[in-house]
């Protein structure tokens, strides 16, 4: 048995499988972190040699159970495969951080279930060929990061009655996502007969070329703007972020910002622009203006923040916003730029909140008016934070800089001049936001003891420091090597402008 042909079930079946075992050996926590450790970067390696094989040979489509379109279809094209990679390779860091981060009754009970079923959500929703499985896995998803938001961290400094009131809300936002996801789904079904989204294209596509196209295509399209939308954190569907992201743990928080909404952008990316390409002269003007609303909200709002997770939490709204102003212009070389902007946030963004998390082991507190002078007594956190900051801010010579500047430029060639104004005016004020955290936590005179308390004395150990320096090389890295990824997104921009080899391969071509 050749197992790269396996390569898409494995990397979701692995982790569901994980799942379940994680639960029968929490009597053997050591074997247990062991374990999860070797399978999730064996799921990183496994990842990275499916973006290689398609790259290298094509589009790869995988028959779950030989039902063809009618049954589960996993299809790992360049867009899916590249996604997989980035979540395998932050889970990791993330999985890594927490074994000495949360606290030893969760970890050593559901954590590791929740966080493999968490990984199974995000690797089948950019595998998945269907958009019924599309909605499945979203439910995956909900509910094991619901879960992981309420583990406890070692010293942790959040009460779990706000844990409890941001999963709530978290909670509630995303049922009604849900089923706003479930009419949409329906409706096509009940209109094309078909949720293979390669068949959808094939179908609503003969439908616009023949000027027959139902008009509640327009609003089913519109729809799962909401449901993307929600999961991505957009305007007006940001409101949960700002509670969920501060309260979960640091490792989950990097998750959740670095990966889980960017399940939004791709979700955006993979329907669009396959499904209801034929619509998107009516979808692109809308998604612009929900980008630039999205970019003001989140940038005015943190620069208010004294809260350092809650104001990560707010500048990732602001710069989610960024990655759909690329989308919603919609030429390959804007698509290109967008997919630049999204590794490079989530890199940077894991890398701040995992950071975050260091800086309030030492703190005791999330305020950052309660901190202060921490560059001689957390040096490491010190130099950690600002490459971060920088990297958002868009300064050279790290990979936020190249972000930006491709974005701009892309933003320029299409004659988008007032969406460069106003996405250039709040890039300043993440400049303002991000180096007045650093400040505030960093520079000046130690914090009064007296009154706030003496800083920890322990020491961080290399669990929590090793994740975030491979976090922080990958910025440099992206900064100053950039063109691998740039030739990589441009390549995934131009399969989605011409989505006919995706539906080549799974309409016409072979599978396993």
């Amino acid at each position: 048995m050749n197992i790269q042909e396996h390569l898409p079930i494995l990397l979701v079946a692995t982790p569901i499988l994980m799942s379940a075992l994680m639960i029968m050996l929490r009597s053997r926590p050591t074997f247990q972190k062991t374990l999860n450790i070797i399978v999730s970067a064996s799921i990183l390696l496994m990842s990275i040699i499916l973006l290689l094989q398609v790259w290298n040979s094509g589009i790869q489509v995988y028959e779950v159970g030989e039902w063809g379109k009618y049954g589960i279809m996993l299809v790992a094209d360049l867009l899916g495969s590249g996604m997989v990679v980035l979540s395998s390779g932050i889970s990791l860091l993330a999985l890594i951080y927490s074994l000495d981060y949360i606290e030893g009754k969760s970890l050593n009970t559901t954590y590791h279930s929740l966080f493999n079923l968490l990984v199974a959500g995000l690797n089948g929703t950019f595998l998945t060929g269907d958009i019924f499985n599309m909605f499945v896995f979203f439910e995956i998803l909900l509910l094991s990061s619901c879960g992981l938001v309420v583990a406890s961290e070692n010293g942790g400094v959040t009460k779990i009655s706000d844990k409890m009131e941001a999963t709530f809300k978290y909670l509630i936002l995303n049922i009604i996502g849900s089923m706003v996801m479930l009419i949409a789904v329906a409706s096509l079904y009940a209109t094309m007969g078909t949720l293979n989204m390669a068949d959808l294209s094939v179908k609503i596509a003969t439908l616009s070329d023949a000027g027959t196209m139902p008009w509640h295509i327009y609003f089913i399209a519109l729809l799962f703007i909401i449901v993307f939308g929600n999961k991505a954190a957009i305007f007006p569907l940001h409101y949960w972020l700002p509670d969920v992201h501060p309260t979960a743990p640091s490792p989950i928080s990097a998750m959740l910002s670095g990966v889980m909404i960017k399940v939004g952008a791709y979700g955006i990316l993979r329907v669009y622009f396959l499904v209801f390409k034929d619509a998107l002269f009516l979808l692109q003007p809308i998604i612009i203006l929900l980008a630039l609303i999205t970019i003001a909200i989140g940038a005015i709002a943190a620069v208010g923040q004294k809260d350092v997770k809650r104001l990560l939490a707010y500048s990732s709204v602001s710069q989610i916003g960024y990655v759909f102003l690329g989308i919603g212009m919609g030429t390959a070389y804007a698509l290109a730029a967008s997919l630049v902007y999204l590794v490079n946030h989530a890199i940077a963004k894991s890398m701040l909140f995992l950071t975050s998390g260091g800086i309030i082991h030492h703190a005791g507190t999330r305020d950052m008016h309660q901190m202060g002078g921490m560059v001689k007594s957390a040096p490491l956190m010190s130099s950690m934070f600002l490459i971060g900051a920088m990297s958002i801010a868009g300064l050279p010579p790290l990979g936020g800089f190249i972000a930006k500047f491709v974005l701009f430029d892309a933003a320029m060639l299409g004659e988008y001049y007032l969406p460069v104004l106003i996405g250039f005016a709040f890039a300043v004020f993440t400049i303002f936001y991000m180096f007045r955290a650093w400040l505030l936590m960093f520079w000046g005179q130690a914090r009064d003891s007296e009154k706030y308390g003496p800083y920890s004395s322990h020491g961080i150990s290399p669990m929590i420091t090793v994740p975030i320096i491979i976090l922080a090389a990958a910025v440099l890295i992206l900064g100053v090597y950039s063109e691998p990824l740039i030739a990589l997104s441009s390549e995934i921009a131009n399969q989605l402008l011409d989505p006919q080899p995706y539906i080549n391969a799974v309409l016409g071509g072979s599978v396993r």
